[in-house]
């Protein structure tokens, strides 16, 4: 006989109920509202993973050109084949790299997963709440699920191009755990036998191995299926509770729990060597993160959109406990929540889930990892427990009686359109370069980085002005405001190699003559001896020799060579630095001597190394030297056992005007 709560969950699965048909409205709105955002640029490490990716440069004619697409990223260890490959297909689909089509597939997955978020919500609240009857869940799963779409705190997930690869991982952890629960559910009421636990098991596996070849946090989800364990189903099994299982989950938990602290307090060695190009240490992280974890809430339960932007480096790092204060109390903070949690579970088992899932869901991105300190799409899955949370208090009306029932509709759908209009807001300020980068800039004015994306599109604006039907008194605004936010960048963080590369490259290009110009190039000489190279700053270097090379930057050979060799003797085993110095030297005419010299250097360090490869090819090539190209590409095949750069080397050998062959 099948059990009233088993009747229940089949109830969830069954025929549309009016929900069903709201959650579809919902789902129109929200791509509505993103649909604005479509026209909207690539960002910072877009350009790296797909507009100057040549593995997706492709046409998908042959099976070679989807393996190497698919395994063409260089973030991560596990090189994120499966979101790879989803923008393989965009750009075959597309002809291009095409930002409005990866976005808007970027805004169909995000209603996708809105879509398991509320048919997960729905379980689970059915479990939660069983008196209140299939109903309630489902008005609650899709209050839960309206909250996740329609955040503003999304955007930067959604509309950031490259993060379909934390949308797929996403996807396929809320998956994972919706499989879960439905298997759960019913081992919770009759038990299971082996075969039943095997499948549920492989799901888990199966979802996982998605989640993570999509992005690497897609590891966590049987970390999170424990945490629905332990909040949800606590060792009920066949219709008891069994005090063994329960503990297995608690303790299986705490042991995550507890490695993760080890690492966070002991700093082993491993971990701590990956933060040597990093201005900050591995202690300092973790301790900035603490306070960063209640930035996130506080932008989640109150959305602030001028708290929100692309780029939050205007935060301090926490140097000590007290360094700054708010550290301290950060740490406080979470200790007196999680006692609290633990002391309600059983009373408000929601709280401990909504915890528990958040810090789990940062626990890769936002602890130990030498990453950037903070982004805003990092909190993408995490919120999911929150997002149910607060759609309970809200519909806690709906449970009582008299004036507070009345207040609960126009209640819920005050924050519902207070949210869509705040989606709203940002969307549009996402849809265009010049207006992000402006918004970001007026939001975040201490931040080194926002006022270089906006100097940035400045200068941009400067350079097209013809295009764009600027005369020339606008076009010289352009170029002036530009050069005010890159000093404004330099006033903000006088540290940052780039603001001190553009404000050389704009002084000497447009007031090589002004007589109380700074030597930029002096400053970038003396901090270059103790500023260890973040990304960002190997970039600027590339792009000061670039200037120096097209002849826009004046500096004469022996400064150029000089910065080169003390970057040399600072990091002796760096090729990005060896590669400086040959475009260099490439650039300024050099011989094929001088080139080779730098390139056996380089090839000694690594002899597989294939942008030194390449050029040692294109020199052999224009000495005739066949036998040489040839033990180039010999060498080359040796290093590339998975067989990554075909591409490249077919490139090498095919005239560019001779066309495909069939």
């Amino acid at each position: 006989m099948v059990s009233a709560r088993t009747g229940e969950l089949q109830g969830l699965a069954g025929s549309m109920s009016r929900t069903d048909y709201l959650l579809a409205v919902m789902l129109l709105v929200v791509f509505g509202a993103y649909r604005i955002g479509f026209g909207g640029p690539l960002l910072f490490d877009d350009f790296a993973a797909l507009s100057v990716n040549p593995s997706l440069q492709i046409d998908g004619g042959t099976f070679d050109e989807w393996r190497t697409a698919a395994l063409s990223s260089n973030s991560g260890p596990l090189r994120r084949p499966i979101a790879m490959f989803s923008f393989a297909l965009n750009a075959v689909a597309a002809g291009e790299i095409s930002p409005y089509a990866i976005k808007l597939v970027n805004t169909l997955l995000h209603c996708l997963i809105g879509v398991f978020v509320y048919l997960l919500a729905q379980l689970l609240f059915a479990r939660l709440y069983p008196q209140r009857g299939v109903a309630s869940a489902r008005w609650l799963a899709l209050l839960s699920a309206a909250i996740w779409l329609l955040h503003p705190l999304q955007v930067s997930t959604v509309l950031y191009a490259v993060q379909r690869m934390a949308q797929l991982s996403t996807l396929f952890m809320v998956v994972g755990l919706w499989v879960f629960v439905r298997y759960r559910s019913r081992f919770a009421e009759r038990g299971g036998d082996v075969g039943e636990v095997l499948a549920v098991l492989l799901w888990l596996a199966l979802c996982t191995l998605f989640a993570a070849y999509s992005k690497e946090n897609g590891a966590l989800l049987p970390v999170l299926a424990l945490v629905v364990e332990v909040c949800f189903f606590r060792g009920e099994w066949g219709g008891r509770r069994h005090a063994s299982l329960r503990l297995a989950g608690v303790a299986a938990l705490a042991a995550f729990f507890a490695v993760l602290l080890l690492c966070m307090v002991l700093a082993p060695d491993f971990l701590s060597e990956r933060f040597a190009r990093r201005e900050f240490s591995l202690h300092e992280r973790v301790l900035t993160q603490a306070r960063m974890l209640w930035h996130y809430l506080a932008w989640l339960t109150l959305p602030d959109v001028s708290a929100m932007g692309f780029q939050h480096d205007d935060i301090p790092v926490s140097r000590s406990l007290t360094q700054p204060l708010g550290t301290l109390l950060a740490i406080i903070a979470w200790i007196v929540a999680a006692a609290v949690a633990v002391t309600l579970r059983e009373r408000y088992p929601l709280l401990l889930f909504a915890l528990l899932f958040f810090l789990v869901g940062h626990s890769v991105e936002s602890t130990v990892w030498p990453l950037e300190m903070v982004y805003e799409h990092r909190n993408y899955a995490p919120v999911i427990g929150f997002c149910m949370l607060f759609a309970s208090l809200l519909a806690q009306p709906f449970f009582g009686t008299g004036n507070a029932r009345a207040l609960a509709t126009p209640l819920v759908g005050l924050v519902l359109v207070v949210l869509l209009a705040l989606l709203l807001v940002r969307v549009d300020s996402w849809s265009e370069e010049l207006r992000m980068a402006g918004v970001n800039v007026r939001n975040h004015p201490e931040s080194s980085r926002s006022n270089y994306f906006y100097a940035n599109a400045l200068l941009q604006r400067y350079r097209n002005a013809q295009a764009l039907g600027l005369d020339e008194e606008q076009a010289r605004e352009a170029l002036l405001a530009a050069r005010y936010y890159f000093e404004q960048m330099y006033d903000t963080n006088p540290r940052d190699v780039a603001a001190l590369v553009m404000l050389h490259s704009l002084d000497t290009q447009f007031a090589a003559d002004a007589p109380a110009r700074r030597d930029w190039l002096a400053e970038l000489e003396t901090l270059l001896q103790t500023r260890e190279l973040q990304a960002s700053d190997r970039n600027a270097l590339g792009e000061l020799i670039g200037c120096v090379n097209a002849g826009g930057c004046t500096a004469d050979e022996t400064r150029i060579l000089g910065l080169l060799e003390q970057l040399e003797a600072r990091y002796p085993e760096n090729l990005t630095v060896l590669g400086y110095r040959f475009t260099y030297l490439l650039g300024s005419g050099a011989s094929p001597e001088a080139l080779q010299q730098v390139i056996d250097r380089a090839l000694a360090l690594r002899p597989g190394r294939r942008e030194f490869l390449v050029r040692q090819i294109e020199l052999q090539a224009a000495a005739n030297d066949v036998d040489g190209m040839y033990e180039s590409v010999r060498q080359w095949l040796l290093y590339d056992k998975r067989r990554l750069r075909l591409h490249t080397l077919q490139a090498l050998f095919i005239p560019a005007d001779s066309g495909r062959e069939s």
